[in-house]
């Protein structure tokens, strides 16, 4: 991996560039061709004529960012650099004449092209997935050759781009040029949180838009940064976790049954462990017997025992089933029922199971969804990607 690097930065000037320390995951720098006062970054596939956003520079939407230049036709110089993390900016040393910046969400393989989709040869693919991207233009020479033909440069642009996990409206840095002298545009898209035009839409009419929009908001803060998705939104016992770690709720919600298993006998494992009454020998059997996926669980763990069960927690003197007037039950009256409850869920709702599980597991320990996560994403999602990567929509 190359060591991060003090570089003089492209946005300083004079002996007083400033210094910025970023790593450059990759650089390219060619010519790349204008077609009708523009070129693409994006996909070869992207819908370009239907932009999100438009600027002095840069035009955006899904799979694309199209650069808008000085000249109507020829060559301009651009540099492509993509960078772990955000370049800093500097207005007042800005060496640029135009700089903008703006959210794209990538789903396909991104190069540098012509208006016609044709790769330009001086570029390779972008190293980027999927997901989301800032992208950040910079531009300067707009002024000097307005609407002409050129057989070689007289512009150039510098194109930088860094992963983000959440989208941010599209931004001007900077501007000193005339060229496509205008104020920043958004194009009416739908969005998410707008009614689906197939379905009813009377509930928005009898509440008010702003109200059932903001109020799809907040759930979907509530959901980890997105609305739930089908899966999900079956599950309840999700919505802790799915807050704090929306990518492994995702993942679970993914898993096949048999997954879906392991964890819930992890969950209920957890849950009486933290109690500090797995080892009980009334305990433990049940505990072994849900392990291997018996669908009949010993006394007092049985389906129709409920009274049972509450009554051997109460006649074991090492258990503490005191419930305050204030403040949560002890753990161990939390954990009471998890054996029962994910031996059902094995027959009706494994997913539904996994998740009460879990949220029993936490409780047991104070809410401590951090730890029960980490041991979690370790023991059954090691490769997943990181919370804070996850591309929250909000």
């Amino acid at each position: 991996m190359e060591p991060i690097r003090a570089a003089a930065h492209p946005f300083g000037v004079g002996d007083g560039a400033v210094l910025v320390r970023y790593r450059a995951l990759m650089n390219q720098s060619g010519v790349a061709v204008a077609d009708h006062h523009q070129f693409v970054l994006g996909s070869v596939t992207a819908e370009t004529y239907e932009p999100s956003e438009t600027g002095s520079v840069i035009e955006v939407g899904q799979n694309f960012v199209t650069v808008m230049t000085c000249i109507a036709y020829g060559p301009v110089s651009l540099t492509v650099e993509v960078c772990d993390n955000e370049p800093a900016f500097h207005a007042d040393r800005c060496a640029w004449e135009v700089v903008e910046e703006a959210t794209v969400k990538v789903t396909k393989a991104f190069a540098v092209i012509t208006l016609g989709g044709e790769k330009l040869p001086d570029f390779g693919r972008l190293a980027i997935g999927r997901g989301l991207y800032r992208f950040r233009v910079c531009g300067r020479g707009r002024d000097t050759h307005w609407a002409l033909e050129v057989d070689e440069p007289t512009e150039d642009y510098l194109v930088q781009v860094w992963r983000v996990n959440r989208p941010h409206g599209m931004v001007r840095l900077h501007k000193t040029d005339s060229a496509w002298e205008q104020e920043i545009v958004e194009h009416p898209t739908r969005q998410w949180w707008d009614p689906d035009p197939a379905a009813d839409a009377t509930i928005y009419l009898r509440v008010g838009y702003e109200k059932m929009a903001e109020a799809a908001k907040q759930e979907a803060i509530r959901w980890g940064g997105r609305p739930p998705s089908e899966k999900l939104s079956r599950c309840p016992h999700a919505i802790d976790l799915a807050g704090v770690d929306r990518a492994l709720a995702d993942a679970i919600a993914r898993a096949r049954e048999p997954k879906l298993r392991r964890i819930t006998v992890w969950a209920v494992r957890r849950a009486f462990t933290i109690a500090g009454i797995a080892d009980r020998d009334w305990i433990a059997p049940a505990l072994d017997a849900l392990e291997d996926g018996n669908r009949t669980l010993p006394p007092p763990f049985g389906r129709d025992e409920l009274e049972q069960l509450w009554q051997a927690f109460q006649d074991d003197p090492t258990i503490d089933t005191t419930i305050p007037e204030n403040g949560p039950a002890p753990a161990p009256v939390i954990a009471m029922y998890a054996v029962r409850d994910a031996s059902e869920s094995f027959a009706f709702d494994p997913l539904r199971g996994t998740f009460q599980s879990l949220q029993t597991a936490a409780r047991t320990d104070g809410g401590n969804y951090i730890a029960l996560i980490r041991d979690l994403r370790e023991e059954f999602f090691p490769k997943l990607m990181p919370a804070d990567r996850y591309e929250r929509w909000i």
